[in-house]
Protein backbone atom coordinates (compact mmCIF):
# COMPACT_ATOMS: atom_id res chain seq x y z
CA UNK A 1 0.00 0.00 0.00
CA UNK A 2 1.45 3.19 -0.69
CA UNK A 3 1.19 6.55 1.11
CA UNK A 4 -0.47 8.45 -1.63
CA UNK A 5 1.93 10.67 -2.20
CA UNK A 6 2.89 9.80 -5.59
CA UNK A 7 -0.24 8.29 -7.19
CA UNK A 8 -2.80 10.05 -5.72
CA UNK A 9 -4.42 13.32 -7.19
CA UNK A 10 -3.61 16.23 -5.54
CA UNK A 11 -5.79 16.94 -2.75
CA UNK A 12 -4.27 20.92 -2.48
CA UNK A 13 -5.77 21.57 -5.54
CA UNK A 14 -9.57 21.63 -4.48
CA UNK A 15 -9.23 25.66 -3.90
CA UNK A 16 -12.37 27.26 -2.55
CA UNK A 17 -14.51 28.67 -5.93
CA UNK A 18 -13.31 26.37 -8.11
CA UNK A 19 -16.23 24.07 -9.51
CA UNK A 20 -15.24 20.40 -9.43
CA UNK A 21 -16.89 17.19 -9.91
CA UNK A 22 -17.96 17.34 -6.47
CA UNK A 23 -20.04 20.41 -7.72
CA UNK A 24 -21.49 18.48 -9.90
CA UNK A 25 -22.74 15.95 -7.30
CA UNK A 26 -24.17 18.30 -4.95
CA UNK A 27 -25.79 20.22 -8.00
CA UNK A 28 -27.43 17.26 -9.71
CA UNK A 29 -29.07 16.03 -5.96
CA UNK A 30 -30.44 19.41 -5.46
CA UNK A 31 -31.96 19.11 -8.66
CA UNK A 32 -33.37 16.41 -8.37
CA UNK A 33 -35.06 17.53 -5.09
CA UNK A 34 -32.63 16.56 -1.97
CA UNK A 35 -33.69 17.41 1.10
CA UNK A 36 -30.24 17.22 2.68
CA UNK A 37 -26.78 14.84 2.33
CA UNK A 38 -25.54 12.59 5.16
CA UNK A 39 -22.58 10.70 5.48
CA UNK A 40 -18.70 11.70 6.71
CA UNK A 41 -15.33 12.67 5.02
CA UNK A 42 -12.56 10.10 3.46
CA UNK A 43 -9.81 10.26 1.56
CA UNK A 44 -10.94 9.97 -1.67
CA UNK A 45 -14.51 11.53 -1.47
CA UNK A 46 -12.42 15.13 -0.11
CA UNK A 47 -13.71 16.54 -3.29
CA UNK A 48 -17.63 15.84 -2.38
CA UNK A 49 -16.68 17.81 1.20
CA UNK A 50 -15.03 20.61 -0.58
CA UNK A 51 -18.09 20.97 -2.27
CA UNK A 52 -20.37 21.45 0.11
CA UNK A 53 -18.77 24.09 1.36
CA UNK A 54 -20.58 25.79 -2.18
CA UNK A 55 -23.65 23.78 -1.42
CA UNK A 56 -26.84 25.01 0.10
CA UNK A 57 -27.80 21.06 1.10
CA UNK A 58 -28.06 20.24 4.13
CA UNK A 59 -24.95 18.16 6.09
CA UNK A 60 -25.65 15.93 8.35
CA UNK A 61 -22.31 13.92 9.37
CA UNK A 62 -21.65 10.81 11.40
CA UNK A 63 -18.52 9.42 13.05
CA UNK A 64 -19.24 6.15 11.09
CA UNK A 65 -20.38 4.71 7.93
CA UNK A 66 -22.68 2.33 9.64
CA UNK A 67 -24.56 5.09 11.43
CA UNK A 68 -24.66 7.41 8.72
CA UNK A 69 -26.56 4.81 6.99
CA UNK A 70 -29.27 3.92 9.40
CA UNK A 71 -29.60 8.26 9.98
CA UNK A 72 -30.13 8.29 6.01
CA UNK A 73 -32.73 5.52 6.56
CA UNK A 74 -34.37 7.78 8.93
CA UNK A 75 -33.81 10.89 6.65
CA UNK A 76 -35.96 8.99 3.98
CA UNK A 77 -38.31 7.72 6.21
CA UNK A 78 -38.93 11.16 7.64
CA UNK A 79 -38.56 13.27 4.61
CA UNK A 80 -40.76 10.82 2.15
CA UNK A 81 -38.12 10.92 -0.14
CA UNK A 82 -34.41 9.84 -1.65
CA UNK A 83 -31.97 10.53 1.40
CA UNK A 84 -28.27 10.41 -0.29
CA UNK A 85 -25.74 9.37 1.51
CA UNK A 86 -21.84 10.20 0.97
CA UNK A 87 -19.34 7.33 1.74
CA UNK A 88 -15.57 7.00 1.28
CA UNK A 89 -14.05 3.84 -0.39
CA UNK A 90 -13.21 0.56 0.58
CA UNK A 91 -13.48 -0.48 4.20
CA UNK A 92 -15.60 3.14 4.68
CA UNK A 93 -18.03 1.89 1.87
CA UNK A 94 -17.97 -1.59 3.40
CA UNK A 95 -19.03 -0.29 6.92
CA UNK A 96 -22.84 0.85 5.66
CA UNK A 97 -23.81 -2.57 4.57
CA UNK A 98 -26.02 -3.65 7.18
CA UNK A 99 -27.49 -0.11 7.36
CA UNK A 100 -28.56 -0.67 3.36
CA UNK A 101 -29.30 -4.20 3.92
CA UNK A 102 -31.91 -2.64 6.48
CA UNK A 103 -32.59 0.23 3.53
CA UNK A 104 -33.53 -3.06 1.20
CA UNK A 105 -35.54 -5.04 3.56
CA UNK A 106 -37.79 -2.05 4.44
CA UNK A 107 -37.96 -0.58 1.32
CA UNK A 108 -36.30 2.07 1.90
CA UNK A 109 -35.17 4.64 -1.12
CA UNK A 110 -31.07 5.71 0.10
CA UNK A 111 -28.85 6.85 -2.29
CA UNK A 112 -25.01 6.01 -1.32
CA UNK A 113 -23.07 7.64 -3.06
CA UNK A 114 -19.36 5.81 -2.74
CA UNK A 115 -16.01 7.57 -4.01
CA UNK A 116 -13.64 5.30 -5.41
CA UNK A 117 -9.73 4.84 -5.92
CA UNK A 118 -9.04 7.06 -9.60
CA UNK A 119 -10.10 5.71 -13.10
CA UNK A 120 -6.74 4.20 -13.85
CA UNK A 121 -6.79 1.89 -10.68
CA UNK A 122 -10.86 0.57 -10.92
CA UNK A 123 -10.82 -2.95 -11.09
CA UNK A 124 -7.18 -3.68 -11.24
CA UNK A 125 -6.20 -4.25 -7.73
CA UNK A 126 -2.39 -3.64 -8.81
CA UNK A 127 -1.91 0.49 -8.25
CA UNK A 128 -1.53 -0.44 -4.33
CA UNK A 129 -4.13 2.50 -3.72
CA UNK A 130 -5.06 3.12 -0.45
CA UNK A 131 -8.24 1.49 0.65
CA UNK A 132 -8.45 -0.25 -2.90
CA UNK A 133 -10.94 -3.10 -3.35
CA UNK A 134 -10.68 -4.44 -6.79
CA UNK A 135 -14.22 -5.30 -6.78
CA UNK A 136 -15.91 -3.11 -4.33
CA UNK A 137 -19.03 -2.68 -6.00
CA UNK A 138 -19.28 -6.78 -6.16
CA UNK A 139 -19.78 -6.66 -2.15
CA UNK A 140 -23.14 -3.84 -2.34
CA UNK A 141 -24.74 -5.95 -5.64
CA UNK A 142 -26.55 -8.49 -3.33
CA UNK A 143 -28.00 -5.54 -1.23
CA UNK A 144 -28.56 -2.58 -3.05
CA UNK A 145 -31.26 -2.56 -5.89
CA UNK A 146 -28.57 -1.55 -8.69
CA UNK A 147 -24.74 -0.47 -9.02
CA UNK A 148 -23.09 1.97 -11.46
CA UNK A 149 -19.60 3.39 -11.37
CA UNK A 150 -18.85 6.51 -12.98
CA UNK A 151 -16.37 6.98 -15.65
CA UNK A 152 -16.34 10.17 -16.63
CA UNK A 153 -17.58 13.77 -15.28
CA UNK A 154 -20.39 14.00 -17.81
CA UNK A 155 -22.02 11.11 -16.88
CA UNK A 156 -22.40 11.98 -13.37
CA UNK A 157 -25.62 13.49 -13.72
CA UNK A 158 -27.29 11.04 -15.90
CA UNK A 159 -25.98 8.15 -13.13
CA UNK A 160 -27.24 10.01 -10.16
CA UNK A 161 -30.77 10.69 -12.08
CA UNK A 162 -31.45 7.26 -12.86
CA UNK A 163 -30.27 5.88 -9.54
CA UNK A 164 -32.70 8.37 -7.97
CA UNK A 165 -35.72 6.85 -10.18
CA UNK A 166 -34.57 3.10 -9.44
CA UNK A 167 -34.69 3.79 -5.61
CA UNK A 168 -37.85 5.91 -5.82
CA UNK A 169 -39.64 3.08 -7.92
CA UNK A 170 -41.69 0.51 -6.37
CA UNK A 171 -40.33 -0.94 -4.32
CA UNK A 172 -38.13 1.13 -2.97
CA UNK A 173 -35.07 0.45 -2.04
CA UNK A 174 -31.38 1.58 -1.71
CA UNK A 175 -28.46 2.40 -4.79
CA UNK A 176 -25.02 2.54 -5.07
CA UNK A 177 -23.60 5.18 -7.15
CA UNK A 178 -19.38 4.98 -7.41
CA UNK A 179 -17.61 7.93 -8.50
CA UNK A 180 -13.86 8.00 -8.78
CA UNK A 181 -11.51 10.30 -6.71
CA UNK A 182 -10.00 11.71 -9.80
CA UNK A 183 -13.01 12.75 -11.36
CA UNK A 184 -14.50 14.27 -7.85
CA UNK A 185 -11.51 16.64 -8.17
CA UNK A 186 -11.59 17.05 -12.12
CA UNK A 187 -12.57 20.59 -13.08
CA UNK A 188 -15.79 20.76 -14.27
CA UNK A 189 -16.48 23.89 -16.01
CA UNK A 190 -15.02 22.59 -19.55
CA UNK A 191 -17.30 19.53 -19.21
CA UNK A 192 -20.46 19.98 -17.59
CA UNK A 193 -22.86 23.12 -17.28
CA UNK A 194 -24.27 23.93 -13.97
CA UNK A 195 -26.96 21.78 -13.57
CA UNK A 196 -30.22 23.63 -12.18
CA UNK A 197 -32.56 23.03 -14.77
CA UNK A 198 -35.74 20.47 -15.32
CA UNK A 199 -34.08 17.67 -16.83
CA UNK A 200 -32.33 15.93 -14.53
CA UNK A 201 -35.28 15.39 -12.30
CA UNK A 202 -37.93 14.62 -15.74
CA UNK A 203 -35.23 11.67 -15.84
CA UNK A 204 -35.66 10.94 -12.09
CA UNK A 205 -39.21 10.68 -12.39
CA UNK A 206 -40.59 7.26 -11.35
CA UNK A 207 -43.71 5.80 -12.33
CA UNK A 208 -46.48 4.79 -10.19
CA UNK A 209 -46.56 1.24 -10.00
CA UNK A 210 -49.76 -0.23 -12.15
CA UNK A 211 -52.14 -2.43 -10.10
CA UNK A 212 -52.87 -5.63 -12.20
CA UNK A 213 -56.67 -6.37 -12.97
CA UNK A 214 -56.16 -10.35 -12.09
CA UNK A 215 -54.78 -9.80 -8.90
CA UNK A 216 -57.17 -7.51 -7.82
CA UNK A 217 -59.92 -9.34 -8.78
CA UNK A 218 -58.86 -12.54 -7.41
CA UNK A 219 -57.96 -10.46 -4.13
CA UNK A 220 -61.72 -8.97 -3.81
CA UNK A 221 -63.22 -12.28 -4.43
CA UNK A 222 -61.24 -14.24 -2.01
CA UNK A 223 -61.74 -10.94 0.99
CA UNK A 224 -65.79 -11.44 -0.02
CA UNK A 225 -65.45 -14.80 1.31
CA UNK A 226 -63.57 -14.58 3.96
CA UNK A 227 -64.61 -15.12 7.96
CA UNK A 228 -62.12 -13.82 10.09
CA UNK A 229 -60.24 -11.61 7.64
CA UNK A 230 -57.29 -9.63 9.00
CA UNK A 231 -55.10 -7.10 7.55
CA UNK A 232 -51.46 -6.93 8.65
CA UNK A 233 -50.02 -3.65 7.77
CA UNK A 234 -46.15 -2.17 7.09
CA UNK A 235 -44.65 0.84 6.52
CA UNK A 236 -45.28 1.11 3.12
CA UNK A 237 -48.69 2.19 4.15
CA UNK A 238 -47.37 5.27 5.76
CA UNK A 239 -44.98 5.98 2.74
CA UNK A 240 -47.93 5.83 0.12
CA UNK A 241 -50.00 8.13 2.05
CA UNK A 242 -52.87 4.63 2.38
CA UNK A 243 -54.12 5.31 5.75
CA UNK A 244 -57.72 6.69 4.87
CA UNK A 245 -57.59 3.91 1.86
CA UNK A 246 -56.79 1.32 5.08
CA UNK A 247 -59.33 2.47 7.15
CA UNK A 248 -62.14 2.10 4.74
CA UNK A 249 -60.74 -1.20 3.59
CA UNK A 250 -60.89 -2.57 7.30
CA UNK A 251 -64.25 -1.14 7.98
CA UNK A 252 -65.69 -2.61 4.81
CA UNK A 253 -63.90 -6.14 6.20
CA UNK A 254 -64.56 -5.43 9.65
CA UNK A 255 -61.07 -7.16 9.98
CA UNK A 256 -58.51 -6.33 12.70
CA UNK A 257 -55.40 -4.77 11.32
CA UNK A 258 -52.04 -5.80 12.89
CA UNK A 259 -49.35 -3.30 12.25
CA UNK A 260 -45.40 -3.60 12.09
CA UNK A 261 -42.98 -1.16 13.58
CA UNK A 262 -42.63 0.29 10.58
CA UNK A 263 -46.17 0.74 10.16
CA UNK A 264 -47.34 1.97 13.63
CA UNK A 265 -49.39 5.32 12.41
CA UNK A 266 -50.92 3.22 9.55
CA UNK A 267 -54.03 2.89 11.24
CA UNK A 268 -54.85 4.95 14.52
CA UNK A 269 -53.96 3.51 17.61
CA UNK A 270 -57.84 4.36 19.51
CA UNK A 271 -59.42 2.81 15.85
CA UNK A 272 -61.40 -0.02 17.25
CA UNK A 273 -60.27 -2.21 14.62
CA UNK A 274 -56.69 -1.56 15.62
CA UNK A 275 -54.88 -4.57 17.28
CA UNK A 276 -51.59 -2.38 17.17
CA UNK A 277 -48.03 -3.79 16.46
CA UNK A 278 -47.69 -6.02 19.23
CA UNK A 279 -45.97 -8.18 16.58
CA UNK A 280 -43.75 -10.55 18.42
CA UNK A 281 -46.36 -11.40 20.75
CA UNK A 282 -47.64 -14.76 21.39
CA UNK A 283 -51.41 -13.49 21.07
CA UNK A 284 -50.47 -11.75 17.94
CA UNK A 285 -49.26 -14.46 16.35
CA UNK A 286 -51.78 -17.08 17.25
CA UNK A 287 -54.22 -14.17 15.98
CA UNK A 288 -52.70 -14.29 12.66
CA UNK A 289 -52.64 -18.08 12.27
CA UNK A 290 -56.14 -17.93 13.41
CA UNK A 291 -57.54 -15.68 10.55
CA UNK A 292 -59.09 -17.64 7.04
CA UNK A 293 -57.75 -14.82 5.06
Amino acid sequence: MTDGSTDQPDQTSTRPGRRIGGDVVLETLASLGARGVVGLPGQHALGLFDALRRSELPYLGARIENNAGFMADGFARVSGTVAPLLLSTGPGALTSLAALQEAAASSIPVLALSAQVPVAGLGGGRHGYLHELPMQSDSFRGVVKHVVTVRSISQIPTALADAWRIADTAPNGPVLVEVPQDILLEDADAAVPPITGRDVAERATAEPPSPVTEIVEYAATVLDGAERPVIYAGGGVVRAGAENELAALAERLDAPVVTTVGGKSALPWEHPLSARSWIEDIATTEFLEDADV
